[in-house]
């Protein structure tokens, strides 16, 4: 995934000679450093450095009893700005050492998110306390390729219709994990109704005319998707070691929020709010927790 650290600013560093000179900085001249041990001999270790506000790099990497260090990973991070609500956070440890990958839903829609643990030690930590929980999950997307499109026209009748469907749909799936059997079928009855109304205009209309919006997994990577949202806000950073400049795009997908950081390099069209964004991100998530008194 180090193809990744590019939507950051790191385009130029392309290479295991570059990446390793990176990872030097970091380790270096890291803003944070996290251990823990957690039911394992080995020590564990994250360095953070940020190379501008809320955004940076991960070394992920283990120590010996010599306290010599190697290196696993190094991937990008960034602090999301929303914090999405979910009633619960499902993890599980990747086939290597430092990938966990986590899964939850939004709780308002229902939307599943697959997405790459970034504060893995926090988690382990607080999994071996058993003393607090699951405020929400901060979500951010990196992408390396996107097009800016134009919305789908609605009028205010069109938003009002929306909201209320929106507010009808929240109450039946509020009652399906309560159990109620008569909300799951109207929910499963009206998937295969849009299923079927999608495949009927498909034969005469575009789908990005027709859908506001899509989040859907890609390949075996399910924490890679292909995402298009509306732009609800846009802002331009620079990366402070390479002086490249990046969109954060904050993206309003399937009633999901999420902030995408893309290289200006990267990215087809000018972002504005309003406009769509259409392309494949790699989703990450910070849980946040909080402690029991």
């Amino acid at each position: 995934m180090m193809l990744y650290i590019s939507a950051l600013g790191f385009s130029e560093y392309n290479s295991k000679e570059k990446a390793e000179k990176l990872v030097t900085d970091v380790i270096e001249t890291s803003s944070n450093r996290y251990i823990s041990n957690y039911k394992t001999d080995e020590i564990k270790v994250e360095y953070y450095k940020e190379y501008g506000r809320d955004f940076g790099l991960i070394v992920r990497g283990a120590l010996s009893k010599n306290e010599e260090l190697t290196v696993y990973s190094l991937v990008p991070y960034a602090v999301g700005s929303n914090l999405t609500d979910t009633h619960e956070v499902d993890v599980v440890k990747g086939s290597k050492k430092d990938v966990y990958n986590a899964y939850c839903e939004e709780s308002r829609s229902g939307t599943p998110v697959t997405f790459f643990l970034q504060n893995v030690i926090d988690y382990l930590e607080i999994d071996e306390q058993q003393d607090a929980y699951i405020e929400g999950v901060r979500l951010v997307a990196f992408s390396v390729e996107g097009t800016v499109i134009l919305p789908i026209e609605k009028d205010e009748e069109d938003m009002d219709i929306e909201e209320d469907e929106d507010e009808y749909r929240e109450e039946l799936i509020e009652k399906a994990r309560q159990g109620d059997e008569e909300a799951i079928q109207m929910l499963e009855e009206e998937a295969i109704e849009s299923s079927e109304i999608l495949q009927e205009r498909l034969k005469e209309e575009d789908l990005l005319s027709i859908l506001e919006g899509f989040f859907v997994p890609l390949g075996e990577h399910d924490d890679i998707y292909s995402l298009l949202g509306t732009i609800e806000e846009v802002t331009k950073a620079t990366n402070r070691f390479t002086d490249e400049q990046i969109y954060i795009l904050g993206i309003s997908c399937m009633n999901l929020y999420i902030d995408l950081y893309i290289n200006e390099k990267d990215i087809v069209g000018t972002p504005s709010k309003g406009m769509r964004f259409k392309g494949t991100s790699w989703v990450h998530g910070m849980i946040e927790f909080e402690t029991k008194a």
